[in-house]
C-alpha cells in the first residue's frame, strides 16, 4: 500500500479523490496540553517563528515566512507523500494565544489554536488542531493503516518542542540549519 501511495498512480487516486470529496467531512482533531521550563514569552516566540517547526515536528519538512502573517508549510504525510499549502495566522495575541487556518483550496484544510498560561514557573501550553485528510475517510483510514496515529504524532513533536525550547534552541535557531528528520520516517 505504502508503495503504491508514493506511486504516481497512488498520487493520482489520492488527488481523484479529494477533487470528489470522498468522506470530505471526515474532520481529525487532536488536542494535547505541556509544560515548558520557560516564560510564556519564550514560548510564545519560539511557537511564533514558523521557520523553527522543522527542527522539531517529525512531518514538517519546510516552513517559510511569506509575510502578512502567512506562511508556506511542506509535510511528508503517511506512505511518504508530499502535501503543501498557504496558512494564515487569524490570531496573535503574545503571549497567550496563536490562531492559525490554512487559506482556501488548501491540499490540507486545517486549523488551530495554541495557548500560553503561566504555571509553576514556566508556561503550560495547550495546542487544539483540527484537519481534513486528504481523500478524507479514506485518506484517515490508510493513514492509521501505515501507522500514522495523529495523537501520538502531536506528543511525540511537542516532546521534541519542549526540549528545544528549554536547551535554549530557540534562542540560536536561526543561525543553524535545520536537522535532517529524514531517519524518523
Amino acid at each position: 500500500l505504502a508503495v503504491l501511495l508514493r506511486s504516481d498512480r497512488g498520487r493520482h487516486l489520492v488527488d481523484s479523490l479529494r477533487a470528489r470529496g470522498a468522506g470530505s467531512a471526515s474532520q481529525v482533531e487532536v488536542e494535547n496540553t505541556i509544560h515548558i521550563d520557560a516564560s510564556p514569552k519564550e514560548v510564545y516566540d519560539a511557537w511564533a517563528d514558523v521557520e523553527n517547526f522543522p527542527r522539531f515536528m517529525s512531518h514538517v519538512t519546510e516552513v517559510r515566512d511569506l509575510g502578512h502573517r502567512r506562511s508556506h508549510w511542506a509535510v511528508r504525510g503517511p506512505g511518504g507523500l508530499e502535501y503543501a499549502w498557504n496558512a494564515v495566522m487569524t490570531e496573535q495575541s503574545r503571549p497567550d494565544r496563536l490562531s492559525w487556518r490554512s487559506e482556501p483550496g488548501s491540499e490540507i484544510e486545517q486549523e488551530g489554536t495554541v495557548s500560553f498560561e503561566p504555571s509553576r514557573g514556566g508556561t503550560l501550553v495547550t495546542v487544539r488542531m483540527r484537519y481534513a485528510p486528504p481523500a478524507g475517510v479514506l485518506g484517515h483510514g490508510i493513514a492509521r493503516m501505515l501507522g500514522a496515529d495523529p495523537q501520538r504524532q502531536m506528543d511525540d513533536d511537542l516532546a521534541r518542542m519542549k526540549s528545544f525550547i528549554e536547551r535554549g534552541g530557540s534562542q540560536y535557531a536561526a543561525q543553524q540549519p535545520a536537522p535532517d528528520h529524514s531517519y524518523l520516517h
